[in-house]
């Protein structure tokens, strides 16, 4: 198995698409992972191959069916099985990586949004943009046509592309004020809007692929409809976010129904947040 790095480097030299590559390369490494629980692996085949093309989902290829992103101070990665989807926030970190992330998740609105700030840093001169994406898999009871996300940049540059190059996946590119140079940090905030009764996966997680130092999330409740078990991902293999019951140790939200929890160094590849049970 070729690292990230290396897998990377051959994209660039042959042309491919990054996006696309990352995401298939984090499949593969799920389907490598000795601590998935039994039961959670599928197809892998990759997302751009022809119909027609030889089977890809023997043995050695079973993993994680995953639309995974390559974007935002942390790469964030999302299943597409019917039944458990979760919500993952990610970076394409190329020339910068994350020195803090910190979300406060909003479900006692209407919409649900999401409140991002983070600090990054720049590992070369004249880094001008950002590319990062957000993954928002469908609720496991969202039948509706249209499935999307709204991105406002509050402040910190201005948005100069926004995509959706699958369902699921949503891509923004950053515009920086001006060019940072190597060592250099830069703040800026973001907030996302799942639309008006479009229903949100059970998790906000966050799985980095590049380096990110601290991250801290914020979730509130509804105080008057607060979930029957809320608990903290640490570290998870991704296919323990599609576990249905809490872990051991629950968390309790205060009387304003908010939980909070705090990561230093995330690990790349691994789950950091929290989930619930509705």
């Amino acid at each position: 198995m070729p690292t990230l790095r290396v897998t990377m480097a051959f994209v660039k030299a042959c042309g491919g698409d990054p996006g696309e590559w990352r995401a298939y390369w984090t499949q593969v490494q799920r389907a490598l992972d000795r601590d998935a629980p039994d039961g959670c692996l599928g197809s892998i085949t990759p997302q751009w191959a022809d119909t027609e093309s030889p089977d890809f989902t023997g043995p050695a290829h079973r993993g994680h069916q995953e639309d995974v992103p390559a974007a935002d101070p942390g790469q964030g990665v999302a299943d597409q099985r019917a039944g458990e989807p979760v919500s993952a926030v990610t970076p394409e970190a190329e020339g910068w990586f994350v020195e803090s992330f910190s979300a406060l998740l909003r479900l006692d609105t209407e919409p649900i949004e999401a409140l991002e700030q983070r600090v990054i840093v720049a590992t070369l001169d004249g880094l001008s943009e950002l590319t990062t994406s957000v993954s928002v898999p469908r609720h496991s009871t969202d039948v509706e046509h249209e499935h999307g996300l709204e991105s406002e940049l509050l402040y910190g540059g201005s948005l100069g592309a926004r995509e959706q190059p699958y369902e699921s996946y949503f891509k923004n590119v950053i515009v920086l004020p001006r060019p940072i140079s190597r060592g250099e940090r830069h703040r800026y905030a973001v907030r996302l809007r799942i639309p008006p009764g479009q229903r949100m996966a059970p998790h906000y997680v966050y799985v980095p692929f590049n380096r990110s130092d601290q991250f801290e999330l914020r979730v509130r409740f509804d105080p008057r409809h607060l979930p029957q078990a809320i608990w903290m991902l640490q570290g998870a293999p991704t296919a323990v976010i599609y576990e249905r019951g809490p872990a051991p140790q629950t968390l309790v939200p205060d009387r304003f129904g908010e939980v909070h929890v705090a990561f230093r160094a995330p690990r790349q590849g691994l789950g950091y947040g929290v989930c619930w049970q509705e």
